[in-house]
């Protein structure tokens, strides 16, 4: 037996010379990988190791314990690389905790840039998920590596195959999701200028619109430039921040991209290098792979006894063989020549064979493997589906809770407000007026305490005209020179009364209602009260509808009340049943209780207008509708004093009380007054007004003085005053008899005379002071003119 057969039968019989293998960090490491990666140990042991370094030559032996050394080492590496991976996630994960909080706080700059940043961080969430996936890919990129570095044989071939072609797979995603984000931003920025264009055409239709009804007015024109201007101030400082959330995210991306670029050109490199060493060990191992395949997977120490018997059967056989030719004849050898002939033909005919059922084992193999990649990304197109139903529930939720809460909310809130809130449902105690006349000085010494640090002194013949006003109209205009107290005069007699006072600044460009009222805004489905309304709808409440309530429309004619002030013109000459504004088209679901309709608010007869106006260059002259449905009063100079009483209590008259004084006054003294009219309306006043002048004695006159005239006589002022003060504001006005081109002085002298003549038919002795002023004022006029 040569030397080479004894050391091989020393391998097989496990000489005690045998180097021992190392097979316990081997083992380790397959246990390791195997839980990082949740699949199942495979069944290999100590022995098996063990058998295989056995099997193999003395020379090959160290080399194998090389291997298994290195495979631990691997896996020692496979444990850094995903500790690796989990520190590298925390801080990914600390990244987007951070760019949450960011988007958080540019939700609170404004209401418009609130609802862009949520539709942009809905973006951001997709790009994150799509990120999220990345990692997930390249996880399972690193895995198969360190997969591919601990395998065996074929199993470390197919790996990095698979490795390559998820390489170049991952390299063209990711080019694909870096096109997805650029896609993704350029539709959130184009979305954004949408919305910023459709809010810039919101605002040119109204500016149009407001253009249309009155071009001509400068302060307006300077006030929708002033909104322009912070309009666009607005969308400049929202396309700044846009812009810089929009680099900040870029440059975030761009960062992490070329962050997974470097670390797949490592991977890469790795790869390759893990290739060259993978081919070196193949070539230095395919030998043995081959005939382990063609053996069918029998053990080594088995293959090694089967050889050593096979090899003594064929000694015996060549040994039989010599003694058959040495004893038999030639026949009988060229007849197992041919034997063996034919058995060495029929092992080559089935090489072809066992060739081809290879290459099915590895085409079945490699359809396995595909079999598993396709089932891996379904999963994880299964979890995006998941996550993004689970998104799209929440988005829809959040909806249905907005669109709720919308609902809920009342289109009025603070009329709604007054409802509910104990302050108004309770009713105010009130005390009774009494007489009329009392009524009034009470009136002159509460109003000139109004203010401790500057006293108010008016008059008590103005005071009286003054509740005859209140009588008479529920509008009321003061006019005169800047300083005679007019706004002053409104607020002190809602305190001497102990009512409410509203004060409402008017502005100038006011056109209609809105501008009083407020307006409805049909996306928010709410409506945007101002102070006129919600003082209209507190007089109805318990707590004001038995007071006094003074709406102060200060600078009323800064703006035309004929175009602002018109609905409530033409509800104040209707019975007070029926005194009723439109607010909006239909009733809201949750409108407040004291809403007519539901829609409509009402002006009850305990609310009463009292504007300021002065005559300057930034003002208007009021139209002949207001004046003729207002008690007009001038204040002169208040520039007498009078003794004010100590310890004047504060009262809170009742409305229906002094509702009621007014009516007693009236239908004491309405036969009287209604003799005197009907002779003033059949005088020659009244003739020379019509021919001279165009004036006619009108039924809303008699009215009026019907309703003035008594109230002032009880409140303790005459008749004669208070028709004088009704002729001079309502007939010799300028632009009535007086400040006319189309009069000569002879006419004034005219209507003075029947003036003289008539007022002395009805109150013998009486001198109209301010109608008589008015004319010579009027006089010296035409005379100026020349």
């Amino acid at each position: 037996m040569s030397k080479k057969n004894k050391q091989r039968q020393n391998i097989g019989g496990g000489s005690p010379s045998t180097p021992r293998v190392e097979t316990g960090p081997a083992l380790a490491a397959i246990e390791q990988t195997a839980t990082s990666l949740g699949i199942e140990k495979p069944d290999w042991n100590a022995q098996l190791f063990i058998d295989l370094h056995a099997a193999l030559p003395l020379e090959k032996q160290s080399q194998f314990q090389a291997y298994l050394t290195r495979f631990a080492e691997l896996g020692k590496q496979v444990k850094a690389a995903i500790d690796e991976y989990k520190e590298r996630q925390k801080q990914a994960d600390l990244a987007l905790a951070e760019t949450v909080r960011l988007t958080e706080d540019l939700k609170k700059q404004s209401e418009a840039v609130d609802k862009k940043s949520r539709d942009f961080e809905a973006t951001k969430e997709t790009l994150s998920t799509k990120e999220s996936e990345l990692l997930t890919q390249e996880r399972d990129l690193e895995i198969r590596e360190l997969n591919a570095k601990s395998g065996f044989i074929q199993q470390n071939r197919d790996a990095l195959e698979l490795l390559r072609s998820e390489i170049a797979r991952l390299e063209k995603e990711r080019l694909e999701l870096h096109a997805t984000l650029e896609r993704d931003r350029q539709t959130a920025f184009d979305r954004l200028q949408q919305e910023q264009k459709v809010v810039r055409g919101e605002q040119q239709e109204r500016t149009r619109l407001l253009d249309e009804r009155d071009s001509a007015l400068t302060a307006l024109q300077e006030e929708l430039a002033g909104q322009r201007r912070r309009l666009d101030i607005d969308k400049r400082s929202r396309e700044q921040l846009e812009e810089f959330v929009r680099k900040q995210l870029s440059a975030d991306y761009a960062a992490e991209i070329q962050a997974k670029d470097t670390e797949i050109a490592k991977v890469k490199e790795r790869s390759r290098r893990l290739g060259e060493q993978l081919d070196t060990a193949n070539a230095r191992i395919d030998e043995f792979a081959t005939l382990a395949e063609q053996l069918g997977g029998k053990a080594p120490t088995e293959l090694v006894k089967a050889h050593e018997s096979l090899r003594r059967e064929l000694h015996a056989k060549e040994m039989r063989i010599v003694e058959l030719e040495e004893a038999r004849s030639r026949d009988d050898y060229d007849s197992i020549r041919a034997e063996r002939d034919r058995l060495v033909e029929e092992n080559r005919a089935m090489r072809p064979e066992l060739e081809e059922l290879r290459q099915r084992n590895h085409a079945v193999k490699i359809g396995v493997l595909e079999k598993e990649q396709w089932a891996q990304e379904k999963r994880v197109l299964e979890k995006n589906k998941q996550l993004l139903s689970t998104l799209i529930d929440d988005l829809e939720t959040r909806l249905d809770s907005l669109t709720n809460a919308q609902q809920a909310q009342s289109a009025f809130p603070e009329l709604s407000r007054m409802d509910t809130e104990s302050k108004f449902t309770t009713p105010a105690a009130v005390e009774p007026v009494g007489d009329l006349k009392a009524f009034t000085e009470g009136l002159q010494q509460r109003i000139a305490v109004s203010q401790p640090d500057n006293p108010l002194y008016f008059r008590l013949e103005d005071l009286q005209l003054l509740v005859g006003g209140l009588a008479m109209s529920q509008l009321h205009i003061l006019q005169g020179i800047s300083g005679t107290g007019k706004t002053s005069l409104a607020k002190a007699l809602a305190y001497a009364v102990g009512g409410e006072c509203t004060d409402i600044a008017v502005q100038a460009g006011w056109r209609d209602r809105g501008d009083l009222l407020g307006h409805y805004n049909a996306f928010e489905k709410r409506y945007y009260e101002k102070d006129c309304l919600q003082a209209l709808y507190r007089a109805q409440t318990p707590f004001a509808e038995d007071r006094v309530n003074i709406i102060l429309l200060d600078e009323l004619n800064l703006s035309r009340p004929e175009q602002y002030f018109a609905d409530f013109l033409s509800a104040l000459e209707k019975d007070p049943r029926h005194r009723r504004i439109p607010l909006m088209e239909s009733a809201p679901a949750k409108h407040p209780l004291k809403l007519e309709n539901g829609r409509e608010i009402v002006v009850t007869e305990n609310v009463w207008f009292i504007g300021t106006a002065n005559q300057d260059e930034t003002t208007n002259e009021l139209a002949d509708k207001t004046h003729d449905r207002a008690f007009v009063m001038e204040l002169p100079r208040h520039e007498m004093s009078f003794k004010i009483k100590e310890k004047i209590p504060q009262v809170k008259y009742s409305f229906s009380a002094l509702k009621k004084a007014f009516r007693d006054a009236q239908v004491r003294d309405k036969v009287e007054l209604q003799k005197a009219l009907r002779f003033i309306g059949k005088s020659d006043l009244t003739k020379e007004l019509e021919e001279r002048f165009g004036i006619g004695w009108g039924n809303r006159f008699e009215r009026q003085a019907l309703k003035f005239l008594p109230v002032v006589k009880a409140a303790g002022g005459k008749f004669e005053d208070a028709l004088d003060h009704l002729l001079a504001s309502r007939l010799f006005r300028s632009g009535k008899v007086t400040g006319r081109y189309d009069i000569k002085a002879e006419d004034l002298d005219v209507i003075e005379k029947a003036l003289l003549k008539t007022l002395e038919g009805v109150f013998p002795g009486i001198v109209p002071d301010r109608c008589l002023h008015a004319l010579e004022e009027d006089r010296k006029r035409l005379e100026r003119r020349g």
